[in-house]
């Protein structure tokens, strides 16, 4: 081979080789640099205009789509929004409105959803997903005192103005119940949470006769029967215990009857919490 003699066929081969070689090499590090990226994403524009039209379908296309989707009718959805944003706790960002952030943490809520299930709806990673949500849920609780108010001494309205009610109910202030929600808990913890409806809380609350909250206390495991959460809930100082004001009452039913006095009722049977005693109301 002629290294000097361009015509030479040996050198023309051995060029031809190299330069095979190299454009197959040149190849497989493209593939391989292709699998490591994935599928191509969409342009950020095209994903702009579906989250767009993801949140016209939540809350204008459909009369009911804001109740079914977010649990919520649109303007009390519009009304929370508002009252976030001038909260000052909850701004829009540059990528991500108020409205889109409470729609998100409202579903997750409302449908149990998974994080993934979640960004895939609003076309969202799973990092942004679960910023915004801890960022929603911080400033949900920043304004609970604004909303859940334990009752004063005053006869609520309803029944003040019920002749059904009034005055047999005069010194009711509301009614007090139990509720199970199911817990995602570690598996050092999770036999305690778990009870005849699976793996709960037990959470208590009280409320207004116009379904108004005036008390939530939530933590208490599944397992734990309504009496010992709503002692819990007594014996706890202000204002994180229940306040019962001398001389009013709570409506009670007859899970909460386990108290000093001995009587025995069927749940259907209403009982009056007054002070630390229960009296039964004889219809």
């Amino acid at each position: 081979m002629d290294l000097s003699n361009p015509n030479d066929p040996l050198l023309n081969a051995a060029i031809a080789s190299i330069i095979t070689v190299i454009t197959i090499i040149m190849t497989l590090i493209e593939m391989e640099d292709n699998d490591r990226r994935g599928i191509a994403r969409e342009p950020s524009l095209i994903r702009e205009q579906w989250r767009q039209a993801h949140m016209y379908r939540i809350l204008t296309a459909g009369p009911n789509n804001c109740v079914h989707y977010l649990r919520m009718s649109k303007g009390a959805f519009y009304g929370l929004a508002n009252i976030l944003r001038s909260n000052g706790s909850l701004h829009d960002t540059r990528y991500v409105c108020v409205e889109e952030q409470l729609a998100l943490f409202l579903y997750m809520l409302g449908h149990k959803s998974k994080n993934r299930v979640c960004g895939i709806e609003f076309i969202r990673s799973g990092e942004t997903i679960s910023r915004y949500f801890n960022k929603v849920l911080g400033t949900i609780s920043t304004i609970r005192e604004r909303f859940v108010r334990q009752p004063g001494s005053e006869t609520p309205l309803e029944i003040r103005n019920s002749a059904d009610w009034f005055p047999y109910f005069e010194d009711c202030v509301g009614m007090i119940d139990g509720t199970h929600v199911q817990a995602t808990l570690p598996a050092s913890v999770v036999a305690r949470f778990r009870g005849r409806k699976q793996v709960t809380q037990n959470v208590l609350a009280a409320c207004t006769p116009n379904k108004m909250f005036t008390y939530i206390l939530a933590g208490w495991e599944g397992s734990a029967n309504d009496m010992t959460v709503l002692k819990d809930a007594l014996s706890r100082p202000s204002p994180h215990g229940l306040k019962v004001i001398t001389g009013k009452y709570y409506l009670v039913d007859a899970g909460y009857t386990t108290m000093p006095v001995n009587w025995c009722f069927n749940r259907h049977v209403i009982c009056i919490l007054w002070g630390e005693h229960f009296i039964p109301v004889n219809w």
